[in-house]
């Protein structure tokens, strides 16, 4: 049984998630341990320290397109993202009007992407420190992601009350993801979801959102933008958050996904120089519900 861990894209200040590919079911990673890692920002992930959990690697159903925007044919090293040590925390308690949706499907027309979105679970941060950049703190967590697919937090993380959060690769081993086709949705395209809310229990089928921004983060201001600070970061309703990895990494590493599409869509919110090489470059896309 194979389980790894690498990080890829972004940090909740309680998990980061570097999409990290966590595999799990016997077979091989490809590239040592990719998979959906929170870091510590985006979203205070769930404090429970849990110890590697084997996840399911299930394909997901997801409709290909080939990509229109040009990228390189990067093969991704996701790492995990080192979450701060858990702390004792109140149970989650949505407040009146808030939702916990756990997606179960997410539809885009405008992309042809209609894929099951599979469950993450948060497991022990392996990835190994990348040559020349600061090291990964011991004792990180992360969240699991599927090599070909997206995945949304089993549990209800702190910091995102009212909000869905769906991540997945860019592209593993050569070959596009779900995510690929990400860089090429438009504020106002419709995103659909499938799912229930984990407090309730109702279930939700078809929820409309519309695309209101993107943007381009690192580790540390994606866990910024992510993540609730306090209860009046909260949004008023629900909101879909999409997020896949733009660029690893490391020296030499190029862009996953084509920059100038890219840079000319998106806010970018990375401070400092968007080349240096101990950045991990993601793209975030959010929308609202309609």
């Amino acid at each position: 049984m194979l389980r790894c861990a690498r990080r890829a894209f972004l940090a909740l200040p309680a998990l980061l998630v570097t999409l990290t590919i966590a595999c799990t079911a016997g077979g091989s990673s490809g590239t040592s341990t990719p998979a959906a890692t929170t870091s510590t920002e985006p979203s205070r992930t769930s404090s429970a320290a849990t110890p590697a959990i084997e996840v399911p690697t299930t394909t997901t159903a997801a409709t290909t397109a080939s990509p229109t925007a040009t990228a390189t044919a990067v093969t991704p090293t996701p790492k995990a993202t080192a979450a701060p040590t858990p702390q004792p925390t109140p149970p989650l308690i949505p407040q009146p009007g808030q939702a916990s949706i756990r997606a179960s499907r997410l539809a885009i027309p405008a992309l042809g992407i209609d894929a099951v979105v599979q469950a993450s679970q948060v497991v022990l941060d392996t990835s190994p420190t990348t040559p020349g950049c600061p090291p990964t703190p011991p004792g990180q967590e992360t969240f699991t992601v599927p090599e070909q697919g997206i995945a949304t937090p089993v549990a209800a993380i702190e910091g995102l009350e009212n909000k869905a959060w769906i991540f997945g690769h860019s592209r593993w081993l050569g070959a596009p993801g779900v995510f690929y086709r990400l860089q090429d949705i438009n504020v106002g395209d419709e995103v659909f979801i499938d799912g229930v809310d984990r407090t309730t229990g109702e279930r939700l089928a078809g929820r409309r959102f519309v695309v209101d921004g993107l943007y381009l983060a690192d580790i540390e201001s994606g866990g910024r933008l992510v993540t609730a600070g306090s209860a009046a970061e909260t949004p008023a309703k629900p909101v879909v958050i999409l997020q896949t990895s733009v660029r690893e990494d490391g020296a030499g590493k190029q862009w996953i996904l084509d920059r100038q599409t890219v840079i000319a869509k998106s806010r970018n919110l990375v401070e400092g120089d968007l080349n240096d090489p101990c950045k991990y470059l993601l793209l975030f896309v959010f929308a609202k519900a309609s």
